[in-house]
Parts: C-alpha cells; structure tokens; sequence
C-alpha cells in the first residue's frame, strides 16, 4: 500500500515525482531572484537517494506486534525502512530539510492501513494497552509539524495510522445540497464525484491535489476560493468521529440551539482530541461562469483599502489575492516570454507604460480577482467591481492575466523545490488580524524578519499578499526567501520562525489563519487564546484520550512544550 505513495508523491519533496517547475517559457525569473540574493552559482542541496537513508530499527516487537496482526492482515501494515521513511514528515521547509541533511531520528515504529471503524477502534484499543502513540495522517501536507512524530512520542512506541482507505463519497444529497464523505478522500476525488452531479464542495487550498478531507477539517483548512464559499469550518453541519473512548457523531441539523456546537470542538482539533472519519457538508452548484482577472494599484494600501471597501460592502468574489509590491515584482519575473518577436515587444512595452503612468515596480500591487455563480452575477459583480476599483487608481490588466493565475495556482510548492536546490530557506507563514491593525502588522512582521535576518548574517526578503477576506479583516500571507549558512538552516530558521512568530502575535494577529497549530504554532497558543481555554483544551484531551496516545506533542500546550527540540 505505501508503495503506492512512492509512484503518486515525492518522498523528498512537492507532487508527482516526474513533474518539476518549468522554466522554459520564464527567463526573466532567475536574473531577478540574483538582483536581489546572493544565490549560489549552482545548485547543489539535493536530497540524497532513498537507499542512503538509514532509520533506527522499529521498537515494535513481541506482543505488541504479534496482537497487531491478529488486527490488521500483514498486508495493510508495514514496518519496513521506506514506507516509515515517507510517513515521518510533512511538507515544510524544515521537514524536506532533515531529509535533505538526513536528519531522520524520529520516524515512526510502523505504518497501519485499516479499512474499517471496526479495525480502527481495535487499533486504538491496542495502542492504549500498550501505551503506543498514534499519529494520524491524511495526505501529509501540514506545514507545521502537525504530522510527524516528535520526543514527547518518541518515550514510547509510535505509529502512524494513515487514513488513506477511507475515501468514499457515501452519499449525496441534491435537495439539501449535502455532501457525506470519509475523511481520507484527496481533493481531486471528491471534486469529480461532485462535479458528476453538479456541485462543488468550493474548497481549493494550494495543497488540493494531495491534502484530505479530514486534514482540511482537522486543521480549519481555507481553500483559495474562501471568500465566497466559506472556510472549511463554515461547510462542516456534522461529523463522526473516533476517540479511544468510543464513536463520537454530532447531530445534522442546518442550525440548532441544543448546546455548545460539537462540530466545532473537533474542527482544529488536529487529531488530538479524536480520528475523523466521515463529515457532512454544504456543497454548491456548479456555477456557470468563472471570470479570473488581475488589476494593477499604484501601490499595496491603495489596494487593501478598496478590498475593503468591497466586502464592507457585501461582495463576495470568489478569489481575492492581493500582493504587496516585492511580490508583485515576482508576479511579473514569472511571467512567460511570447514566442513570437513581436508580442515580446509588446510585452515590453506595456510594462514601460504601466511605470509611465504611476504603477511603479517599488510601489504597484497586483490584485487577482476571481468571480463565480452565474452568467448575470458574474457580469453584474464585475461591473460594480471595476468601477470602485478604479475610485482607488487600479488599471485594468485584463483576464489573461487572471486565468493563467488559476491555472498554475497550485504550481508554487514545486518551485519551492527548485529553490531548495541551491539551499535557499523557503518558507511561508499567514496570520489574519481586524483591519484596524492590518497595516501596522505588516509592516512589523516584516521589519521582525528583517531584522532576524540581520541579526543572522544572511541575505534575505520578505513580501506577503492578503487572500482570504472578511468584513471585519483580513489574512496575510508572508512568504520568506534567504539564503542561509551551509550547516546551520535549520538553526536559522528557527530564529526567524521565532522572531516572526512573536511579532504576529505581539500585534494583534492570530498565530494561523489556516495552517492550524501543529508543533510549530505549539509554543504560542495558550498567548492567544488564555489559560481558561488551555486548562479545558487538557481535560477534554483527558475526558475522550485518558491515555493520552493521540498525535502527543501537538495542538495543546503543556509542560512538555518547553522542552520541544525545534532543530
């Protein structure tokens, strides 16, 4: 079963094994990264081969091992080296790192494939009896370490239970607009089996192609089409769950006021509280139209002040991504080169135009603009759209722009690769915060990397972009460019995690918008959301994991937190 994911994903990196990011058709990028860090000649970070990669043997032996099989069939478990190796980490930077450097000193003890509820509460029965931890992984796409196996499990025996076999559409419901699936369907599955029937679940993050339904609930996932069809905690109307201390099933109502909102208690809960197995969910009509659009500010405020003028004033377009004006500069170094001469004079030209009238490359911000529903809405919106837009000083650049955007818009974690290659440290981290603080937190965050940077001795760049938006605020979106010391990336980051980390919150954002919390956010929780929250976050873990067995070191911070390796 796990060899199947060696032929679907890299083991070492982003997607399909044979698919990397194309270049061809893009020579302005590499001269304008060069313009701006002291990049290395050539590449030459590569993730060493698989067979090189040396594990620590597995501590599941005797009769742990022996009930195991009296469980699962030997078939749909495996303690072997690679298919542990490719379930020890997720998709950061700092996880692809430790595989480029080797650092593999955490891998779990065995890899479980089960195929029922049944076989799952055995499972975790098993694991309390004999006090082995239980990491469960959908795709294996967390950014935050919410997916690998860390010291506080690593006391003990560990595995991972992978959810990969439960991944059917169980039902449909036209009339309701509902949606009922298990929780380890990939995106592309249960987009073709609703499109099928007309509808749309409208949830598209950029790890779509390989994140599950149960990580998007886990995690409070939002999909780049979130300010139309909601984040994932608003699409959820129930959920089935399984915890060591048996079947938990919330209610289906559309509303109800019977209590506290179960659904919420396990949504974020990061698979700490219990294993989703099947969620309920509003889905949508196809729409019949889809317009992707880019615009042109003359710099990043001028913009973020008309996106908020719209939703202030009740639109709701489907995609809003707005960049600041160093990532508007790597919006258009990425841009493709025409193959005939003439279009690239043309090419040329408009970009000399644009910086004629205003929208100067220090300054302008690129807006993508994406409307859905139908024929007439989209029509009507636009046109409304437009016309505030250009209140604020916003050129037009017209839909090509727009649809080369959505169709390349899950294309970045495959660049990232790339740049591994020559050691850059890349990264990304996004908070939201009121509009009232969204300027000034930007620009502290900002200056807090810089300054992490500094105070490293490396080159480094910083740019961020707003894409989810609400009438209250927004979300930013940093992303990090450096290039860090051979032999101490892992250090480095973790001064810059820390230093960005502390200003986000320090001014009034949330530690994640949609990443969740993981290991990485860990040592930041109970500043946002306070004692009271965290003491109950502890009995609840208590109440339905007594034994504490479920994905320990994650979510809820404790006195173990502290003494977390980061490196």
């Amino acid at each position: 079963m796990w060899q199947e994911l060696l032929k679907e994903q890299k083991w070492w990196g982003w997607g399909e094994p044979s698919r990397r990011f194309d270049f061809s058709r893009r020579p302005y990028f590499w001269p304008h990264l060069r313009s701006l860090l002291p990049l290395p000649g050539k590449a030459f970070r590569f993730p060493p081969p698989l067979e090189a990669l040396q594990l620590p043997p597995s501590r599941l032996t005797g009769l742990a091992l022996s009930e195991l099989r009296r469980i699962l069939p030997d078939a749909r478990f495996s303690l072997e080296d690679r298919a542990r190796l490719i379930h020890t980490y997720g998709k950061s930077y700092r996880d692809l790192m430790r595989i480029r450097l080797g650092r593999l000193d955490a891998p779990p003890d065995a890899v479980l494939f089960p195929e029922t509820e049944e076989e799952m509460l055995g499972l975790l029965r098993w694991a309390g009896s004999h006090g082995i931890a239980v990491v469960p992984r959908g795709g294996g796409t967390s950014v935050v370490g919410g997916v690998e196996c860390v010291p506080v499990a690593l006391q003990r025996p560990v595995v991972v239970l992978s959810l990969r076999r439960f991944d059917r559409v169980r039902k449909i419901d036209p009339v309701s607009r509902m949606v009922e699936a298990e929780a380890g369907i990939t995106g592309p599955k249960l987009e073709a089996v609703l499109n099928k029937e007309g509808f749309t679940l409208g949830h598209f993050p950029e790890s779509f192609h390989y994140s599950t339904l149960g990580g998007w609930v886990a995690t409070r996932s939002a999909g780049q089409q979130s300010t139309r069809y909601g984040k994932i905690e608003h699409m959820v109307e129930s959920l089935r769950i399984l915890t060591p201390s048996g079947i938990w099933q919330t209610p289906a109502f559309p509303a109800a006021a019977d209590g506290p909102d179960f659904d919420q208690l396990f949504v974020g809960s990061e698979g700490v509280l219990g294993i989703i197995t099947r969620v309920r969910l509003l889905i949508h009509p196809l729409p019949q139209q889809r317009l992707y659009t880019a615009f042109l500010f003359p710099e990043f405020t001028a913009g973020a002040e008309a996106v908020q003028h719209i939703v202030q004033d009740g639109f709701l377009p489907a995609t809003v991504r707005l960049s600041d004006a160093l990532e508007t500069d790597f919006f258009f170094a990425l841009r493709e080169q025409p193959v005939s001469r003439g279009k690239r004079v043309w090419q040329e030209w408009g970009l000399k135009f644009l910086e004629h009238q205003g929208y100067r490359s220090s300054r302008r911000s690129v807006l993508i603009l994406g409307l859905e529903g139908s024929r007439e809405q989209v029509r009507r919106q636009f046109k409304k759209l437009r016309r505030i837009f250009r209140r604020y000083g916003a050129y037009h650049l017209g839909p090509r722009l727009g649809q080369k955007w959505y169709r390349h818009r899950f294309d970045n974690p495959y660049l990232r690769d790339e740049l591994l290659n020559f050691n850059l440290l890349v990264d990304t981290l996004e908070t939201a915060c009121d509009w009232s603080r969204f300027w000034s937190l930007y620009q502290e965050v900002c200056r807090a990397i810089r300054q992490a940077y500094q105070q490293l001795g490396i080159a480094g760049i910083v740019f961020a972009h707003l894409s989810h938006i609400y009438q209250t605020g927004t979300s930013l979106y940093f992303v990090l460019l450096a290039v860090p010391d051979p032999g101490k990336e892992l250090e480095q980051w973790a001064v810059i995690k820390k230093a960005a980390s502390e200003a986000i919150v320090r001014n009034g954002g949330t530690i994640s918008h949609h990443h969740g919390v993981g290991l990485d956010h860990r040592p930041w929780i109970a500043r946002e959301i306070g004692p009271a929250a965290v003491k109950l976050l502890r009995q609840m873990k208590r109440s339905l994991d007594s034994a504490g067995i479920l994905n320990p070191g994650k979510l809820i911070p404790d006195a173990e937190a502290d003494s977390t390796n980061r490196t």
